[in-house]
């Protein structure tokens, strides 16, 4: 079969995941993940940090945004700046696609 330019991406599908269950994932402290929080860089369901539950995207998003916090030497400001630029890469190039 013929490569048609789009890569193959495998792995499990997560439904919802709880505060601590990020934590370990991005392998930070509660505290970095409640400051992704309420700098609005990842959203999660819920009233209050017990009941907080995240869905696939912001698991994700958290990741990448640990990693360029860390490898850019960046604030979170800078670091939601750089996110938000580069979903709108993605939104640009999968809508001429």
């Amino acid at each position: 079969m013929a490569n048609s330019g789009r890569d193959i991406v495998t792995g499990a599908v997560v439904e919802e995941i709880t505060l601590e269950e990020v934590t370990q994932f991005c392998a930070v402290r509660r505290e970095k993940i409640v400051a992704l929080v309420t700098e609005g860089i990842i959203d999660a369901q819920g009233r209050s940090e017990a009941e907080w539950r995240f869905d696939s995207r912001s698991l994700s998003r958290a990741r990448r945004a640990v990693r360029l916090e860390s490898d850019l030497e960046i604030n979170l400001g800078a670091v939601a700046i750089i996110l938000d630029l580069l979903d709108e890469i993605e939104r640009l190039r999968v809508s001429r696609g």
